[in-house]
């Protein structure tokens, strides 16, 4: 082979390989905006300092700066020694006058408060934006499936995404003026409105479904899962640097400038997926008919159509053979209930910032985090579930036994705390996000295919109503408990992991019992053809 068909041939995988790619670099930039997650959770405590407690501007600019001196660990008593006095006021000697001997006292008093009027925040803001996500959620799946556009699903999430961090920007502008209710609650319902990143899912496994071809679809669905799974890891880890060396408003900037990236190759190159694919009539007719617009027009006017949610309540409802309706709905709702074992993650990185002073550290730990469920995923996946042939609800149960040993750590942690028990306890739960993976495979196992849009809508539906409930009644128990147990929000995670555990297992004999009776369903009607098929008769003669 010549030295020019070694290159055709590498060409031919580039172009094969370029192929492949469709959604991928639009989810890449919309998910890189998780790198703001850590400069949001501080920012938001030093807005509540700011709005809600009668201090300077400067005590509550100093929360960053906690984490690389630990002045709140040196005011053990009520009276500073003499030394640990001078040694505050060198380090602080930017932010207020030497005349103040008592800053360090007030800014980790400030500290605590505004940690508290954030959880406050915390119990009913996810009431509001999770109820109007679920609503636009009930819609727009089946919308989506309906007039066969999925493009929407994907770009107006991550335009309300830019819409945001212009808020946010404004937000931090006018520290004093903007109230704290406002900052936490109006970015977070323009993402509602816009059906956040459940929608960018539940749009992405959609898109892909229908450009791709049964055969290739489980390659390109993990190369999909990789994206979504892989990126967090590195914007988390330099989220905390970033807002430390950038501060809020540049890391803001940065944040629009890869959405705005997103969603132009989203606009520009990014293709319907009913332009690509040639295996179904009817949705080349409907991408012929959306090129005028008045059909265009009709298809968004369909998305306040009643009859969507109809379409969606009756995956749920219909009647299906082998009791799969029963274990369709049961599947639901232990996803629902196995959340709550998922939802102390917001008070796991309170205490984080409240015990530890972490703020770089929280991202590294959320980073490691994330990277060993990655590992750990694909183990259960690659290992237990395609190597051996494990059952998909026995990987469930497999991951919530790992967990329940996890969480009464992490309660230790911050009770005493240790540190570097949250990095022990996170390594222990390792096969935690195999739950998710293995309950959407169990959804696509149990519907049939022009009903998985609609049932990855209400999978997204549950996702926002654990957005109501949960973090509420989180945030309830961690401002009831914190004065003589902080860690009881991981013993509340504790209690799910049971509940759901006990639905794993009562899953598992369901389905089993379900795939004996297909079998011996199918057994009888193949005797039946045997019989009956003068063809057979004459073949065993």
């Amino acid at each position: 082979m010549t030295e020019q068909d070694h290159e055709l041939q590498d060409l031919g995988w580039f172009r094969k390989l370029r192929s492949y790619v469709t959604i991928e670099p639009v989810i890449v930039f919309y998910i890189f905006g998780v790198v703001s997650s850590t400069g949001l959770k501080v920012f938001e405590y030093e807005k509540a300092c700011a709005t809600k407690l009668d201090v300077d501007l400067a005590v509550c600019e100093f929360f960053p700066q906690l984490e690389d001196n630990n002045l709140c660990d040196d005011v053990a008593t009520e009276e500073m020694t003499n030394s640990s006095s001078a040694q505050m006021l060198s380090a602080i000697a930017n932010f207020t006058t030497a005349s103040d001997p008592h800053f360090s006292k007030t800014v980790c008093s400030a500290k605590e408060k505004s940690i508290n009027e954030v959880a406050f925040l915390n119990s009913y803001r996810s009431i509001i934006t999770g109820l109007v996500q679920a609503v636009v959620l009930l819609f727009a799946g089946s919308w989506s499936d309906r007039v066969g556009l999925r493009k929407p699903c994907i770009l107006i999430p991550i335009a309300a995404d830019v819409a945001n961090f212009c808020v946010l920007i404004l937000c931090a502008t006018f520290m004093r003026e903007i109230s704290l209710e406002v900052t936490g609650i109006l970015p977070n319902l323009l993402t509602s409105l816009s059906g956040g990143t459940p929608l960018v899912v539940t749009g992405m496994y959609s898109y892909l479904t229908v450009c791709t071809s049964e055969k290739n679809r489980t390659f390109r669905f993990a190369c999909a899962a990789v994206v979504i799974a892989t990126i967090p890891i590195g914007a988390n880890f330099f989220s905390g640097f970033l807002f430390k060396s950038l501060g809020f408003v540049k890391l803001c900037l940065l944040c629009i400038v890869t959405d705005s990236i997103g969603l132009m190759y989203g606009f520009f190159i990014l293709k319907e997926p009913t332009e690509i694919s040639d295996n179904s009539t009817v949705q080349e007719k409907e991408s012929r008919s959306n090129q005028n617009g008045g059909t265009l027009n009709e298809s968004w006017r369909k998305l306040f159509d009643f009859t969507l949610v109809i379409d969606c309540i009756q995956v749920l409802t219909r009647k299906r053979n082998f009791n799969l309706r029963l274990i369709v709905i049961l599947t639901v709702v232990v996803y629902f209930i196995n959340y709550g074992s998922l939802g102390d993650a917001e008070s796991a990185a309170i205490l984080a910032y409240l015990r530890f002073n972490w703020i770089t550290n929280l991202g590294t730990w959320i980073s490691y985090d994330l990277a060993t469920t990655l590992l750990g995923t694909l183990l259960a996946m690659g290992v237990l579930s395609k190597r051996f042939g494990v059952s998909d609800f026995l990987i469930c149960v497999f991951s919530v036994c790992f967990t329940l040993v996890g969480k009464p750590i992490m309660a230790y942690a911050v009770s005493a705390v240790k540190p570097h028990l949250y990095y022990v306890a996170t390594s222990i739960d390792v096969f935690e996000g195999s739950k998710t993976v293995a309950i959407r495979s169990i959804v696509s196992k149990l519907v049939e295919q022009h009903e998985i849009g609609k049932m990855l809508a209400i999978i997204g539906i549950v996702d926002s109503m654990q957005v109501v409930i949960y973090p509420t009644l989180y945030s309830t128990v961690y401002l009831k408990t914190q004065d003589f147990f902080l860690g009881s929000v991981f013993l509340l995670s504790e209690a799910f992991l049971l509940v759901s555990l006990g639905f794993y297992i009562t899953l598992y004999f369901l389905v089993k019992e379900s795939n004996r009776r297909k079998a011996a369903e199918m057994t009888k009607q193949n005797e039946k053809e045997g019989i009956d098929n003068p063809a057979m008769e004459i073949t065993s003669l």
